[in-house]
C-alpha cells in the first residue's frame, strides 16, 4: 500500500517528495481554499465587474468538481449516517441551484452581490457538517486508500493524463482497478459510423440505370398485352390495308 499511496501523490508534488494524505486531508484542504477564494471576492470593489465574474467561475469549477468527488467516493462510505448523507446531497442541489441563478445574471451589482453571499453562507454550514459529523464516520482504516482513489479521480476529471508509467514502475496496479474501473465513469469510446465503400456512387448510379431499364421493359411489355400499339406502327397497317382493299376492287371491276 505505501508503494501504491507513493507512487500516487508523489507524482503531483512539486518538490519531488512522495507525500501521504488522508481523504479527510484532501477534503479540508479543498473546503479551505473555496473559503479563501470566496474572502477574496468580498475584498473586491464593486467597480471590478470582470475580475468578480472571473473569480466566480473558479468559484463554482472548485465546487462542482468537489461535490463530484464527494458523491461519488465519500458519502457511499459514511457509516450510520443516512439521514446526514441524504441532507448533505439535497445541500449540494441548492448549491447547484444558486449556481445556475448567478450564471444568468446579466450584470454584477448589489443583486449579485447578496446572492453570492447566501452561498457562502450556506456552504459554511455544510462544510461545518461535514467535517465534523460525516467525515469523522469514515472507515478510520482506509482513509489513505480512500484519498488514493480521490486524487485519481480528481486528475482524470480535471483531463490530466495520469503517467501509467511510473506507476508500473512502482510496481503500482493500473488506475482503472484502484477506482473501480468503468463503474466509477470511464468513458466507452463511440463507434464510428461505417464509411461507403470507393466506387460506391458509381454502383449507385448504375442501380438507377438498370431500373430505367427495367422500367422501359415493363411498359413494351405492358403495350404489348393490352393490344395497343404504337402511333407510327399503326398508321402503317391502315396504309397496309388501305392497299389490300383497293387492289380487291380493282379486280372485282375487271371480272364485270
Amino acid at each position: 500500500m505505501n508503494k501504491i499511496l507513493n507512487a500516487l501523490f508523489g507524482l503531483s508534488d512539486e518538490s519531488g517528495q512522495a507525500t501521504h494524505a488522508d481523504v479527510i486531508d484532501l477534503l479540508k484542504e479543498d473546503h479551505q481554499k473555496v473559503r479563501d477564494l470566496f474572502e477574496q471576492f468580498e475584498g473586491m470593489d464593486m467597480s471590478e465587474t470582470r475580475e468578480k465574474r472571473k473569480l466566480l467561475r473558479k468559484i463554482f469549477a472548485e465546487l462542482e468538481l468537489h461535490t463530484q468527488l464527494e458523491e461519488e467516493l465519500v458519502y457511499p462510505l459514511i457509516e450510520g449516517a443516512k439521514e446526514l448523507v441524504a441532507e448533505a446531497r439535497e445541500e449540494h442541489h441548492v448549491v447547484d441551484l444558486i449556481i445556475a441563478e448567478i450564471k444568468k445574471a446579466r450584470a454584477m451589482n448589489e443583486k449579485t452581490d447578496a446572492k453570492v453571499k447566501v452561498l457562502k453562507e450556506m456552504l459554511e454550514h455544510h462544510i461545518d457538517e461535514e467535517e465534523h459529523e460525516m467525515l469523522p464516520r469514515l472507515p478510520q482504516d482506509e482513509l489513505q486508500e480512500i484519498g488514493a482513489r480521490l486524487k485519481v479521480r480528481k486528475e482524470e476529471l480535471l483531463g490530466k493524463e495520469f503517467p501509467e508509467k511510473q506507476m508500473v514502475h512502482a510496481g503500482v496496479q493500473p488506475v482503472e482497478e484502484l477506482y473501480g474501473g468503468t463503474e466509477m465513469g470511464a468513458v466507452k469510446e463511440k463507434e464510428l459510423p461505417e464509411m461507403p465503400a470507393a466506387g460506391a456512387a458509381d454502383a449507385d448510379a448504375q442501380d438507377k440505370a438498370e431500373l430505367v431499364k427495367t422500367a422501359e421493359k415493363s411498359a413494351e411489355k405492358s403495350t404489348a398485352t393490352t393490344g395497343k400499339k404504337p402511333a407510327a406502327k399503326a398508321k402503317k397497317t391502315a396504309a397496309k390495308k388501305t392497299k389490300t382493299a383497293g387492289k380487291r376492287a380493282g379486280k372485282k371491276r375487271s371480272a364485270a
